[in-house]
């Protein structure tokens, strides 16, 4: 690292007050829209506002709540990011005596925690967006009794129809649940995963939401939240919503292996490999066979391992991957980048020759092929 001179140290607070500012104009900017105006692009059919007795509402739609919620998640965030900015310059400039190797850690931690206020804030911007876009389900008239009852049957027909596997016809039922008792919270928290299994992630975030705001103990909320955000890469609030599932659940081990994949999606793979790795130990204690995941789980971890350069582990963890998935690609190439890190051209060009023959279009098998036969 280059030498940190006071001039380097001040461009960089400059820099980080200009990353404060502009995340404070957009929170700004996110907070002044008009929470009831509607959204260019098409909203999902399934989407049902969050539901509150009518005295607290005041006039107030369900949707103005959950979009006032959103845009005030937005502005606490900004102002995170700029007292993480605050305080990192603070703290880069205390440094300017200290020995060169102390000082460049501090930049690079300092860094990175304004990196990850930025990005949750301008995440939180992202979901206000989507919280406007959402449409406005009226509940029918009728007795409350009458309605009670067909949103029973509408949820029971709907958690059938989810077991099944057919999602879209089982998000109708929960929606349909929904709209007939809006305080259903069950049903609203079995059509956030309708949405998430549908793929329609920005509903499911919008319903999961809503629900947590009523059922805030429900773990498992939190983490059909984190998983939702992290299928649309809003990778820093996903970690967030993990982290809030294993606070009320230590054990969770869905929760670890969401949380251990956020932060491995972000490029953290330090942070991630501790909770992929509890996730994996997890896993293992099940009975039964070895779930899917558990595949998965192995090819992040080898990779976070490569990436902190502990090949030899990250080799190991490969090979295991690869005997519950021999024709993937992407392991057989870790493998091939492992044993060139390790010296061992002629293991690292066999296993890259596999990996072309399955893919023979990826540029990193080519990359590994090349140095292989150098």
């Amino acid at each position: 690292m280059p030498h940190l001179t006071r001039a380097r140290a001040s461009a960089f607070a400059l820099f980080l007050a200009i990353a404060a500012a502009l995340l404070g104009f957009a929170a700004g900017a996110a907070l002044a829209k008009d929470p009831s105006g509607r959204a260019d692009g098409e909203t999902s059919a399934a989407a049902v506002p969050d539901s509150a007795p009518q005295s607290a509402r005041q006039g107030q739609t369900e949707d103005q709540f959950s979009v006032a919620d959103t845009a005030s998640d937005v502005a606490r965030y900004a102002v995170d990011a700029s007292r993480e900015a605050s305080r990192a310059t603070e703290t880069t400039l205390r440094t300017m005596g200290s020995a060169l190797s102390e000082a460049g850690l501090v930049v690079r931690r300092e860094t990175g925690r304004v990196r990850a206020a930025a990005l949750r804030a301008r995440e939180a911007i992202d979901e206000a967006t989507d919280q406007r876009s959402r449409s406005q389900v009226i509940s029918p008239r009728g007795a409350r009794g009458v309605r009670r009852a067909q949103a029973e049957a509408s949820f029971a027909r709907g958690s059938r129809l989810l077991e099944a596997r057919k999602y879209r016809e089982a998000r109708d039922r929960f929606a349909e649940a929904v709209a007939l008792t809006p305080e259903y919270d069950r049903a609203r928290a079995m059509l956030a995963w309708s949405q998430y299994f549908l793929g329609d992630f920005r509903g499911a975030v919008g319903s999961f939401k809503t629900v947590l705001a009523r059922q805030p103990t429900w773990e498992g909320l939190s983490n059909g939240l984190g998983w939702s955000r992290l299928r649309i890469g809003r990778y820093q609030l996903a970690a967030d919503a993990f982290r809030e599932a294993l606070d009320r659940n230590p054990d969770y081990v869905d929760a670890w292996n969401g949380l251990g994949s956020a932060l491995f999606e972000r490029g953290d793979y330090e942070a991630a490999l501790p909770p992929l790795e509890r996730a994996l130990d997890g896993y293992r204690r099940l009975t039964g066979p070895e779930p899917p995941e558990v595949t998965t789980l192995r090819g992040k971890i080898a990779w976070s391992l490569y990436y902190g350069e502990r090949y030899r582990e990250a080799l190991a963890m490969f090979i295991r991957a690869s005997l519950s998935a021999p024709t993937s690609q992407p392991l057989l190439a870790g493998m091939g980048w492992c044993y060139l890190q390790l010296g061992q051209q002629a293991d690292a060009r066999a296993a890259f020759q596999r990996a072309d023959r399955l893919g023979p279009n990826d540029e990193i098998v080519r990359e590994g092929l090349r140095r292989a036969s150098l």
